[in-house]
């Protein structure tokens, strides 16, 4: 990654999520639209609070991935992984000279009449028109100049030879790490991620019932699997005579994945910072594992995003101005980090096991689980709303008070999402989702033993 270009998107995207959560807080206010009322149960807050953060964060996500795209060389892949569109710079070196020229590249329908192969349209700053370039029979490169000219050239280890006249030119492209790199799955995300919680704006607004809500959260993830065609093939470990693959269960099986995150994520919202805080240290884990991949751009968007967030919910411009994630915030931050994982751990990009994604959101999947099961053995609904998960438990049952309940719960699932990355590193996946369940079962014998003691 280049220096300036991070320290520009963190700083744009900061600011761009204080701007845009103060702008959706004004029209909370002005016009008494999504407002959280505090009750004697379970919203122990004192004052009407806005649920329009998740709103400041997705805009200042979309406003700072625009500026990324404008600041850095860019390649478009299909969901084949087949290259459709490149904006870049090259350095042409001849006999006596060299230039730099920005220009971008899209490939567009072939035509009969001059190639069956992939034709890309170039546009080259300083020339009007663009030039037609295909790859012929002979694997050399055909270019139509915009005067019709037709020239043809050979393209081996940097050198460009016309073959016309026998010219050699040296083409120095960025490196191939350099590129930020757009599929169909990153455009999938954004699509449907914004389609999902403009669609959970209505739960802020309405109240919707948990089917309709599980109905929602899996329709987000088909769209997102039939438009790029990712989902989770393998579960990154064998056993047995079992290989791990999945085969067309893995369509099934993501769907459930996500939709168990993004309700994961909805529950443990319950304490300002909590959910948001998860998600940023999530984020930060990941950008560990491809520091050196410009993906990383993306991460620091979102990490900034939520951290201009964070200013609001934690009460640093003043507790009148709180702004809460809603609903449709925690839903939204719940599905983007699902299918984050789902991208990290897949076998295009390949930088982590998807067991060790489990290790990244621990704290909210641990809670989740046990809260489904205790309800459920007690009769009650397994989404229904209450004052028994880890964080109400820290701030009820314990001494802990003020940020320390916060503060714990971060540490620890940072703390896990490194030893998930440090089992895989040096262990192995199966041990380390052995491992998983044994701390998941001690983190819930914990709680339990916490809740037992008298308020």
């Amino acid at each position: 990654m280049e220096t300036i270009i991070s320290i520009n998107l963190v700083s744009i995207s900061f600011f761009a999520a204080i701007v845009f959560t103060g702008f959706f807080r004004t029209l909370s206010k002005r016009f008494q639209i999504l407002i959280d009322l505090p009750n004697k149960t379970r919203k122990l807050h004192h004052r009407p609070t806005p649920l329009v953060g998740g709103l400041g964060i997705h805009f200042a996500m979309l406003f700072g991935f625009l500026i990324l795209i404008i600041s850095v060389d860019t390649k478009i892949y299909d969901r084949d992984r087949n290259l459709q569109s490149i904006n870049s710079s090259i350095e042409i070196i001849g006999t006596n000279e060299s230039e730099k020229y920005n220009f971008s590249a899209s490939k567009i329908p072939s035509n009969g009449g001059l190639s069956k192969n992939n034709i890309f349209e170039i546009n080259i700053e300083g020339i009007d028109a663009p030039i037609k370039v295909f790859k012929n029979e002979d694997n050399h490169f055909e270019l139509i100049a915009p005067d019709g000219t037709l020239r043809v050239f050979s393209f081996q280890n940097g050198k460009l030879t016309d073959l016309n006249d026998n010219n050699v030119l040296e083409i120095k492209e960025p490196e191939e790490a350099k590129y930020f790199s757009i599929d169909s799955t990153m455009v999938s995300i954004i699509i449907f991620g914004i389609i999902f919680q403009l669609i959970m704006l209505l739960d802020d607004l309405f109240g919707l019932s948990q089917i309709k809500r599980l109905l929602i959260q899996s329709a987000a993830s088909v769209g997102v699997i039939s438009l790029s065609g990712e989902y989770i093939t393998n579960v990154g470990f064998q056993i047995l005579n079992w290989d791990g693959s999945l085969g067309s269960f893995g369509i099934f099986f993501t769907i459930f994945a996500v939709t168990g995150v993004i309700n994961a994520f909805n529950m443990i919202d319950g304490i300002n910072g909590l959910c948001s805080g998860i998600v940023l240290i999530i984020f930060i884990a990941l950008s560990m594992l491809g520091a050196d991949s410009t993906m990383s751009y993306a991460n620091l968007i979102i990490i900034s995003s939520l951290s201009g967030f964070l200013v609001y919910n934690l009460g640093l411009f003043g507790r009148k101005r709180a702004v809460f994630l809603g609903d449709n915030g925690s839903n939204f931050l719940g599905f983007i980090t699902a299918w984050s994982l789902i991208t990290y751990s897949s076998e295009a990009i390949n930088l982590m096991n998807p067991v060790t994604a489990l290790w990244m959101v621990a704290i909210p999947l641990w809670d989740c689980i046990g809260m489904i099961f205790h309800r459920i053995s007690k009769g009650r609904a397994a989404f229904e709303g209450d004052r028994e998960h880890i964080h109400h438990v820290l701030f009820d049952r314990t001494s802990l008070s003020g940020y320390w309940p916060l503060i714990i719960l971060l540490s620890l699932n940072f703390c896990f999402a490194l030893l998930g990355i440090a089992i895989e590193e040096f262990i192995s996946p199966l041990i380390s989702l052995l491992c998983f369940i044994c701390l998941g079962v001690i983190f819930l014998a914990a709680k339990n033993k916490l809740f037992s003691k008298a308020y």
